[in-house]
């Protein structure tokens, strides 16, 4: 499905499986720690929770912030975070555990103080003027510094390719008045078709307010991982704009991306042109196997302006929804047939870390919830290795430089002295 193409690693290739293959995989036997996707640290562990919050400008590691709280009902456990330039760390301490301190408190034996606490653990700032931050404002400044780009939210593009079609530029040319049955069903298997307009849930950058990003998309959501699908169909069409410059914005910052291929050509890897494209899962459904299933739409406005562009013929559209401005998918469709199977190429980026689960060979999966649960632990553990990748590493010096901007904007107000 994917030809062989230099800087990329491919999983899953062109190989031809067999129809009665059995897709059940043991999850179990991925070790590997990128798929453990875990929520931002501070986010999780102080944000709107009691805790106290030190800094300083001149440590011996440069600017430095540590919060601190309690754990538990105990008072004698202690959860640190130690932010410098150079990262993150979580350090955890024992009452019992900490340094000795000849103190009028430590003869009274009374709890040791947040300071005692952090002097014990990082015994370098004993001597740094480390001040109090008072303002509660500040936790809405690190929760933004704070925050992995891959935490618990990941956003995804999605592109449907027909036959003749071989890159982005033909790609995002696609509307959804001229789509394929199957790819109709694809996204009704993938997730929820939601409304944009006051979207509550994770957006995924879409415009919740105006509508310019269209007024539906894809999401979905497994246990506490949410999705939010940039879906170039369902996003607006400008006839007079060759490049369609505005879906490329979306789409092109994505380092995730899913083509739905209707073609059976082999696809280049870098058939996405962006530098931020790491990971794309390229998903062929096996047509022999597709069923009768039906799915009613609704074109929108901008596409039945499209000159010479006619709906599928396979297609069936609403006659009750001349307004709408996006596809509609019918959400209660029938459960789909087991009969639909895809079979699944990945390409990644000779950068981009090993990250499971694997792919089965042969790559073929049938339409169930095996194979939605696949794509999304594929999606979240591609996510979470990116975090090692030279792309993202770059963003760490963006993050260290804000963190800096923070203590320096909070070393002149709402500070205390200790």
């Amino acid at each position: 499905m994917f030809s062989h193409c230099e800087g990329y690693r491919i999983e899953g290739g062109v190989t031809d499986g067999e129809t009665n293959w059995n897709n059940n995989f043991n999850q179990n036997n991925n070790n590997n720690d990128n798929n453990k996707v875990m929520a931002s640290i501070y986010k999780q562990q102080f944000y709107g929770k009691p805790h106290k919050t030190f800094m300083s400008l001149s440590s011996p590691n440069g600017p430095i912030l540590v919060c601190i709280k309690k754990v538990g009902n105990s008072s004698d456990d202690f959860y640190l975070l130690v932010c410098t330039e150079k990262g993150f760390e979580e350090v955890r301490a024992n009452k019992d555990s900490l340094q000795k301190s000849k103190t009028t408190r430590s003869f009274l034996k009374m709890r040791p103080t947040s300071l005692n606490v952090i002097t014990s653990v990082r015994p370098e700032l004993t001597k740094v003027p480390l001040c109090k931050v008072t303002d509660k404002s500040i936790q809405e400044e690190l929760v933004k510094v704070c925050e992995p780009e891959f935490n618990k939210v990941i956003k995804s593009a999605l592109l449907y390719c027909k036959e003749s079609q071989r890159d982005d530029n033909d790609m995002l040319k696609n509307i959804s008045s001229n789509v394929s049955q199957e790819y109709n069903d694809f996204l009704n298997f993938l997730g929820e078709k939601v409304e944009l307009k006051d979207f509550s849930k994770f957006n995924g950058g879409l415009d919740i307010k105006n509508n310019s990003h269209g007024t539906h998309s894809i999401y979905s959501q497994i246990n506490d991982v949410e999705v939010m699908y940039h879906v170039a169909t369902m996003l607006p069409f400008f006839p007079s704009d060759p490049k369609q410059s505005e879906r490329r914005k979306l789409i092109s910052l994505d380092r995730v991306v899913i083509i739905f291929n209707d073609g059976s050509k082999p696809m280049s890897p870098n058939c996405i042109k962006s530098k931020s494209t790491q990971i794309i899962i390229l998903i062929q459904p096996i047509k022999n196997f597709v069923g009768n299933s039906k799915t009613t739409i609704g074109i929108s406005n901008d596409e039945n302006r499209v000159v010479g562009e006619q709906p599928s013929p396979s297609l069936t559209t609403t006659t009750t929804t001349t307004t709408t401005t996006s596809p509609t998918i019918n959400s209660n469709s029938p459960t789909p047939s087991n009969k639909i199977k895809y079979r699944v190429s990945i390409s990644n980026r000779d950068e981009v870390p090993n990250y499971g689960p694997p792919l089965p060979d042969p790559p073929i999966f049938e339409k169930d919830d095996s194979f939605r649960n696949f794509l999304y632990q594929k999606m979240v553990g591609g996510a979470a290795s990116l975090r090692n990748t030279p792309a993202f590493t770059s963003k760490n010096s963006e993050k260290a430089s804000a963190l800096i901007n923070v203590i320096s904007k909070y070393s002149t107000k709402g500070m205390e002295q200790i």
